[in-house]
């Protein structure tokens, strides 16, 4: 049975400490590195199938932009339709055998969520599910901090591999 996971993008940014920190330099740079959090979750835990974030965006164009980084989706709601609706319409459209878990704090995209049957989860929980622990005491881990400027120039030399300049 497919699994998938579908983020309400903006929400998760706006309350995950982490992403919120990195909102500050640029809307751009926080939804990037929830991008690489998200493919770092992915390459570590096959918990699904597949990861779709959903964004609102101000574009004057009508249907929804949809960019693909493996198994992670990312989508662009445009002027017609808000990130809520676009996730509405996800889950409405949704295979039945699909097992979807849906990550907001949204109570419009949550009750929807409900309705169709998904599972429901915070977005405390996501970031709890998602974010590389910390190292514990007594570990051989050992986190090491990324400089800002590092971040930006991974993500540009991304976007070049993956010809998003």
């Amino acid at each position: 049975m497919p699994t998938r996971l579908i983020i309400d993008g903006y929400n998760a940014i706006n309350k995950i400490k982490e992403l919120e920190a990195k909102r500050d330099i640029s809307l751009e740079v926080s939804r990037m590195y929830f991008i690489n959090i998200l493919l770092d979750f992915m390459s570590r835990k096959r918990m699904f199938d597949k990861i779709s974030i959903v964004f609102d965006s101000r574009e004057k164009v009508l249907g929804v932009r949809r960019y693909s980084y493996g198994a992670i989706e990312v989508l662009f709601a445009t002027y017609d339709k808000d990130a809520d609706s676009v996730i509405a319409d996800l889950l409405r459209d949704a295979s039945r055998g699909d097992w979807i878990s849906v990550a907001s704090d949204d109570n419009f995209v949550r009750n929807h969520a409900r309705v169709y049957g998904s599972d429901v989860l915070s977005i405390r929980r996501l970031r709890e599910i998602i974010m590389l622990k910390k190292k514990a005491p007594g570990s051989k881990i050992k986190h090491k901090e990324v400089s800002t400027d590092k971040i930006n120039k991974i993500n540009e030399e991304l976007k070049k591999h993956w010809g998003l300049d």
